[in-house]
């Protein structure tokens, strides 16, 4: 993962991690992963596993460039989540343009953002 792409994949990791849990990003527990998978599925309608979750939230924190690249489908869900979309019928499996509509748009933002800072 770039640099730039880590850096947005942290912002929306910290702030999906604040919507849940009302506290700054901070090393994912199995608890807390379950709990966010199940408040992103009834926010969203989509599911992501709980062990993925925490496995990037590690990495994230770390800042490890190496490790595995979210898919632009997980991106897109917790984007969807941060903006409090309820995608219900939108789903990653239903591959129409603008299926990661919510991912690019706060990708966008985010990099606006780190630009002007």
């Amino acid at each position: 993962m770039e640099q730039k792409e880590l850096f947005v994949f942290h912002a929306l990791l910290a702030e999906v991690y604040q919507k849940a849990f009302g506290e700054q990003l901070a090393p994912l527990s199995h608890g807390k992963a379950q709990t966010l998978c199940l408040l992103i599925h009834e926010t969203t309608g989509e599911l992501l596993d709980h062990k993925m979750l925490h496995s990037f939230a590690a990495a994230v924190i770390a800042g490890d460039q190496t490790a595995e690249s979210p898919s632009t489908a997980t991106l897109a869900i917790l984007a969807q989540f941060a903006a409090g979309d309820n995608a219900l019928g939108n789903g990653r499996h239903e591959m129409r343009m603008g299926a990661y509509a919510a991912w690019y748009k706060y990708r966008s933002r985010a990099l606006t953002r780190l630009l002007a800072a």
